[in-house]
């Protein structure tokens, strides 16, 4: 069983009955003389921490200790730090798969995490999921966001999104294996997400909101990299017809190349 002391919050999903979220917790008791079994239901995979203030360096290693089958850490990036990057490398029982981060601007100032913390992580942890979740607005804020030091492999921009951030995408995060863009204004996506495309190899699924690109611009993104392209998400409002190919033609071109069906989302006016 596992003990949460002055919890003000306690959320177990029912379709995942290893997940639970902590938030505001004053004390977290380890028992020394108790070892979950992987097999056993209740073991911890899921932990959402929320509400901290500041998280110790001490605490996370006492949390992976006591959760020692943990695989999903899901924290806001206000709590990163060298110290807690390294107390997650120290832990030789630890089996993360998932590290998810959520960047708000009212956390702001943002943590500046040495590149050398980034480094060490990912020697330690090779294979990890890095999912980053920004909500920031001010594009200076971004720039800590977006180095080539992080090792981002899913990354969902969930306000709009600037030029300057989108150049950098393919730069930066060429361990990119999933990217959705919630909005992006100013004017067709077309050559960013080619260059994606072009420089991230592991790229396989792509999910655009409010964004406009070609039809033709579509077409050459999925040539590029329909051979892993696994999942792809486009409104129909978002396409632009050209003069070589309109929406039926490039769902056509698209389905061909994909070896399966598709079509772009349809979205309704009302």
């Amino acid at each position: 069983m596992f003990a949460v002391t002055s919890t003000a919050k306690l959320e177990i999903d029912e379709h995942f009955k290893s997940a639970v979220t902590i938030s505001k917790t004053k004390n977290v008791k380890r028992r020394k003389n108790h070892r979950w079994n992987n097999d056993d239901p209740r073991t911890l995979h899921l932990m959402r921490v929320k509400g901290f203030p500041r998280l110790l360096p001490e605490g996370i290693l006492a949390l992976a200790d006591y959760c020692r089958w943990l695989r999903e850490l899901s924290l806001s990036y206000a709590l990163l730090s060298d110290e807690l990057l390294s107390a997650l490398c120290s832990v030789k029982q630890i089996h993360l798969e998932t590290l998810r981060v959520e960047a708000h601007p009212e956390a702001k100032p943002l943590p500046c995490v040495s590149d050398k913390a980034w480094s060490a992580f990912s020697n330690r942890l090779p294979d990890i999921n890095l999912a980053l979740l920004s909500y920031m607005t001010d594009d200076d804020d971004k720039k800590l966001l977006f180095t080539s030091h992080i090792p981002v492999t899913h990354l969902y921009l969930g306000d709009e999104t600037s030029e300057s951030t989108m150049s950098r995408i393919s730069k930066q995060y060429p361990q990119l294996i999933e990217l959705v863009i919630a909005a992006y204004g100013c004017g067709p996506i077309d050559r960013f997400l080619i260059s994606v495309a072009k420089n991230c190899p592991r790229l396989s699924a792509v999910g655009l909101g409010d964004c406009e690109i070609t039809c033709s611009g579509l077409a050459k993104f999925v040539a590029l990299c329909a051979h892993r392209l696994q999942v792809l998400y486009v409104s129909e409002t978002s396409l632009i017809e050209d003069a070589d190919l309109d929406i039926a033609k490039v769902s056509t071109n698209l389905s061909s190349l994909l070896g399966r069906t598709w079509i772009p989302e349809y979205v309704p006016l009302w």
